[in-house]
């Protein structure tokens, strides 16, 4: 629902909060969103030193660089070098980044309010309201944020990385969870690992387990064959990319329930795909 009051973004808008335990971005941050491309602005990154400090307030200190591990559509993806303050195990962690280039925040997605009908890929944070133009009304997504709170909330599922908190930066950010060290089922899918059919209907099945799992809590995945799944030693799947989903009961919100549904015969007809190669 709602929150029933607005905040003034400038003379000619309003941004309302969606959720009542949030905070509204500030007018300048608001503009900023709204703001010409400028392509002089180079990429920026996240504050690395806030970085260290999220992880240390959960026991982990920082005893590496940022290593560049791939792409992402929001920024590169690293991993960072930690040891466990209580037990002195070094590991790695991976850090999301959103970032700013051309003055374009990543973290960010504005969607005319008259499209919305139309489907959005992630749950909106905020609505902006123009005085003059109901047809200039916004809504607007922050992957961050939604990817910090599907996080949160799944922690109890296998196969949902560990999470170890996000870092608000002004408007970029990351998110930091665990690194999980084994192969992505893409490549597998795509014959590039040698994996055989019987594995992969069961890594697939737990593919499925993950899915449903969140699904009961009210967290939709936007596309869990399309995302980035990655697969441990003991054919372990871990389901990544939670900035994308709708939230909701799959029981009571026909939208939602058909969203899911559409995921679940995805997973189930690359299940039958495998299967058919193995006969």
């Amino acid at each position: 629902m709602l929150k029933p009051e607005a905040y003034e973004a400038h003379d000619l808008e309003d941004i309302i909060v969606l959720d009542k335990k949030d905070e509204p971005l500030s007018p300048e941050q608001i503009s900023d969103l709204e703001g010409p491309i400028d392509t002089n602005i180079p990429l920026k990154l996240p504050d690395f030193l806030e970085i260290k400090k999220q992880l240390a307030e959960g026991g982990l200190e920082v005893i590496g660089d940022r290593e560049p591990c791939s792409g992402g559509v929001f920024g590169p993806l690293f991993k960072i070098k930690v040891r466990d303050a209580e037990t002195g195990q070094e590991k790695y962690i991976i850090e999301r980044t959103f970032t700013e280039v051309s003055d374009i925040e990543r973290r960010f997605s504005l969607i005319e309010k008259n499209n919305f009908e139309n489907g959005v890929d992630s749950e909106p944070r905020y609505e902006i309201i123009n005085h003059q133009d109901k047809k200039e009304d916004k809504l607007v997504i922050d992957y961050l944020y939604n990817e910090e709170k599907a996080l949160r909330a799944l922690q109890e599922i296998r196969g949902i990385p560990k999470f170890y908190g996000a870092v608000y930066n002004d408007l970029l950010g990351s998110t930091l969870q665990e690194f999980i060290n084994g192969y992505d089922l893409s490549l597998a899918l795509m014959q590039e690992k040698n994996i055989d059919s019987e594995r992969l209907a069961n890594i697939l099945k737990k593919v499925e387990e993950i899915y449903r799992q969140a699904a009961e809590m009210g967290y939709v995945h936007g596309d869990p064959m399309g995302s980035t799944i990655m697969v441990d030693s003991q054919d372990q799947p871990y389901l990544t990319d939670w900035y994308l989903y709708l939230q909701g009961s799959i029981e009571l919100n026909e939208e939602i329930k058909r969203k899911y549904l559409n995921g679940l015969n995805k997973i189930y007809e690359l299940q039958h795909k495998i299967m058919a190669l193995s006969n």
